[in-house]
């Protein structure tokens, strides 16, 4: 019996769960309520923060049901005031996903894996300048 290929949304939200389970502020492709600068830009205490970005999942199986798993791509992009706190942030998350299985609601999971680590990056469009790490990762589901 052939199934329907599984929704994207419930594997972010374990995504999301796994990094706030972490204590990491976190949100869906925008900064997180209560992140960033927290008073005057340069001048105050700065929030490091992370922000989830997903694609839709791409179904793998066989002939008989070729909707059996879901591979699961996502960024995260961490943001720190300096390189450092860029990339301290970079490692709670990677400390918080890779080799953990995920809990999405009527799938089981196998376990989180890097599949890129772009160089960091300094944004010296906004002042003060910002830096930023983008780990990507993959997971894979399949029906309980």
């Amino acid at each position: 019996m052939t199934s329907v290929a599984a929704p994207a949304r419930p594997h972010a939200d374990a995504v999301i769960a796994a990094l706030v389970a972490a204590g990491l502020l976190v949100d869906r492709g925008k900064q997180p309520a209560g992140s960033g600068w927290q008073g005057t830009p340069g001048s105050s205490t700065f929030k490091a923060y992370a922000v989830l970005y997903t694609s839709s999942g791409v179904p793998d199986g066989n002939v008989a049901d070729p909707n059996a798993y879901l591979d699961f791509s996502f960024q995260v992009t961490c943001v720190g005031s300096t390189g450092d706190g860029a990339q301290a942030i970079s490692d709670r998350v990677q400390a918080a996903l890779i080799g953990r299985k995920l809990a999405v609601v009527g799938r089981s999971s196998y376990p989180v894996y890097k599949t890129a680590d772009p160089i960091g990056q300094r944004d010296d469009a906004v002042s003060p300048p910002l830096h930023y790490q983008t780990p990507q990762f993959r997971f894979r589901t399949q029906a309980t």
